[in-house]
């Protein structure tokens, strides 16, 4: 930003000159000026305070230091006893931004010569004279530069008073260097000081903190959330009568859930305005470790302008990386900060003095002991499903599209709202009438930001159905049909079914909730595991947490993964996992089931707390020939005629699952021909000998049915 004094305004020349005679006849810097081999060197500080003359008769002359002084002074003197000094936009402007915030004398005075040392180029040469400086230093030559008391300039730049509060000056404290070095003014701040053309201080400080948009949503739209919403609302009401320091309130979820619309539907119905923080400081370049140090002093400048405006609400919003600061380190895969600022966090969010809501995507990076200053921390998750289809029928109300198939992509789980709304906006700037065309880009739009972003991009129910579901093609141990009539009269208890992999486990959950009408929830281990400690109890957490607000069926595959028997555990985190999802379960009063291929491995008393453990063993011989004649006699088949030597080969079948049955219906859409009885027969024998195969070279297990 640095410029050389010709760009400088004329109206600007006294005041620096004034301070460049104090640098060279007050501190004494023109005895550092070595002039034996001429005054090249320095002549642009001396054509600047008007010894041109000088520059010229000396030049390639060796000038003395007694007689430089003797020439300094009297211009040092003449410089003195001038008045109306302090011309220009930066000394207008600087009243005007002192008086909003409550700077004094010394502090827009410091400020002002700092700026001015950041741009002028001279100035900063005359000071670089001084060489390497350590920051006591410091203090005194403002005081002599600036005729200050040293004591009101060490007050000014003091940790706890307002310019180092805000950001807006400070002094370094880590060892020597050059003066310039030695001090820091805010980003951007210069250029609002310095604009010729400054008819409203609020508003150019809209660089940093700006009125807040008007709310999109209304509070019906947080239904689903309404005791946090309710809690948070009286809370911020309280501070109309009663102001209170410190008040601090984080919210944080994945994005597009809405986090910054819910704190924008908040203050409307509170009446009160709002102001955020800006998100880019710069918006020319990306957000780097600096800019959001520029953030964090926007929001204490925003804080310190406002702060005689009652009822305000502050919005810090997208503050990811604004805790964080040099001496973070990585404990287990967690950031951490260890440095001592976070102990200026804490105060930070002690003493505000208007309430600030703090929004955030994640928060696995901020330091436990910061969490612990907000008064109130809520997360906002992705709506539930009945609530994700009123979000889409509101936003598609006046694009073609089916009611049917809002209800088929509302069962992905990532659909925020946000995500909605873009891709309405984009579908809608089309023009299209056509019901289909429509519904085609909004999943392509989609599905394609749920990639993006990692998520399923799956926007219609993927469990379909190859068979026509037979109950009576399972080989329970227990009666399904008794238990299928009971949840029907009270859909509460948990259940573990285990036995080989095909044998009907995971249908029979779906079977259950689609006659109990319940929306089925699914969660693997790849949902839940998490390679940071702490997060995978978590994730077990929300997901009963998630299928308790959805009044859902909980199926949990692959459980082994989780309930394995804690003896057997090497880590302690594989046992806090063990643990966490034994404590839910205790918790639960939904619909919850397992289904696991492993039942040997798994912890005794995960065991004991479900109500039933129900084994799915292989099909019985006349199960294997129901299924088969169901199989044939499904639309494009080829009917159930069977001679009685192919029946007594169907029977024959040992180690058959209706996983078998459906592998074999899945593999004959590819011959473009009928699946015949004989084709059906060979496949499942395959299928056998593969799994035979397998038991062997993979997993070493051997059903009861290989021993010979």
């Amino acid at each position: 930003m640095n410029t050389i004094f010709s760009e400088i305004s004329e109206q600007y020349k006294p005041i620096i000159s004034l301070w460049l005679l104090r640098i060279l006849y007050d501190l004494k810097i023109y005895t550092r000026i070595d002039t034996r081999y001429g005054i090249d060197e320095y002549d642009k500080i001396f054509n600047f305070i008007g010894l041109q003359q000088l520059v010229e008769k000396y030049e390639d002359k060796t000038l003395s230091k007694k007689k430089l002084r003797k020439i300094l002074k009297p211009i040092a003197q003449q410089h003195e006893i001038q008045s109306d000094i302090n011309q220009g936009a930066l000394f207008k402007n600087m009243e005007s931004f002192g008086n909003l915030i409550g700077m004094n004398t010394t502090e827009k005075t410091l400020l002002s010569f700092c700026i001015m040392l950041n741009i002028v180029h001279v100035l900063e040469k005359a000071t670089d004279i001084l060489g390497s400086i350590s920051s006591p230093c410091i203090i005194n030559i403002f005081s002599v530069v600036l005729k200050t008391p040293a004591n009101k300039i060490r007050k000014a730049l003091s940790s706890d008073a307002l310019l180092y509060r805000t950001g807006l000056l400070r002094l370094s404290r880590e060892g020597n260097g050059y003066f310039v070095y030695q001090v820091s003014v805010m980003g951007e701040i210069s250029e609002v000081l310095l604009d010729e053309d400054q008819p409203d201080m609020m508003k150019s400080l809209t660089r940093f903190f700006a009125p807040s948009k008007v709310a999109n949503l209304k509070r019906e739209d947080f239904s689903y959330v309404e005791k946090d919403f309710q809690l948070i609302y009286r809370y911020l009401k309280s501070t109309c009568k009663t102001p209170k320091k410190g008040l601090n309130i984080l919210i944080y979820g994945l994005p597009g859930t809405g986090k910054t619309e819910m704190v924008r539907t908040l203050a409307t119905l509170l009446n009160m305005p709002l102001y955020e923080v800006a998100v880019d400081i710069d918006t020319d370049n990306a957000l780097d470790d600096e800019d959001q140090c520029s953030r964090m002093d926007s929001y204490r400048l925003c804080q310190q302008v406002l702060k005689r405006k009652t009822k305000t609400l502050i919005l810090f919003d997208e503050i990811e990386d604004a805790f964080i600061r040099d001496g973070e380190r990585e404990r287990f895969g967690i950031r951490t900060n260890t440095d001592a600022k976070k102990g200026s966090f804490n105060h930070l969010l002690e003493s505000n003095p208007l309430p600030t809501l703090w929004v955030s995507n994640v928060i696995n990076h901020i330091d436990e002991a910061i969490i612990r200053r907000f008064d109130y921390v809520m997360e906002l998750k992705i709506p539930p499903k009945s609530v994700r289809i009123k979000i889409i029928k509101k936003h598609t109300s006046a694009l073609a599209v089916s009611e049917q198939w809002i209800n088929k992509i509302s069962i992905n789980e990532s659909l925020a709202p946000a995500l909605i709304s873009r891709a309405v906006r984009v579908v809608s700037a089309l023009n299209e009438n056509d019901q289909i065309k429509n519904e085609a880009s909004m999943e392509r739009i989609l599905s394609n930001t749920l990639q993006a972003m990692g998520y399923d991009k799956n926007l219609s129910n993927p469990h379909k159905n190859v068979l026509t579901y037979c109950l009576e093609a399972l080989n329970p141990d227990y009666n399904l049909t008794n238990l299928q009539t009971s949840l029907q009269q009270k859909p509460q208890g948990g259940f573990c079914l285990y036995g080989p992999s095909g044998t009907g486990k995971s249908e029979f959950a779906h079977q259950i909730a689609k006659v109990l009408d319940k929306p089925l929830l699914i969660k693997r281990a790849s949902d839940l595991l998490d390679p940071y400690i702490g997060m995978t109890e978590r994730h077990i957490r929300e997901m009963f947490e998630q299928a308790h607000e959805e009044s859902a069926l909980l199926l949990l595959d692959e459980a082994d993964s989780f309930l394995r028997d804690r003896t057997l555990s090497r880590e302690s985190w594989e046992v806090a996992q063990v643990n966490e999802l034994l404590t839910q379960m205790e918790q639960f009063n939904g619909l919850f089931f397992c289904t696991t291929n492993l039942m040997d491995v798994l912890d005794q008393a995960a065991l004991r707390r479900f109500d039933l453990k129900i084994k799915f063993d292989y099909l019985k011989p006349e199960q294997t020939l129901l299924l088969f004649k169901q199989v044939l006699s499904d639309p494009q088949q080829t009917g159930t005629d069977l001679d009685p030597t192919l029946i007594h080969n169907i029977q024959g079948l040992q180690g058959v699952t209706p996983g078998d049955f459906a592998i074999a219906v899945k593999q004959n859409r590819f011959s473009l021909t009928p699946l015949t009885p004989t084709k059906l027969l060979e496949t499942l024998k395959k299928e056998i000998k593969f799994k035979r195969q397998a038991a062997f070279t993979d997993i070493g297990f051997m059903p009861h049915y290989y021993k010979k």
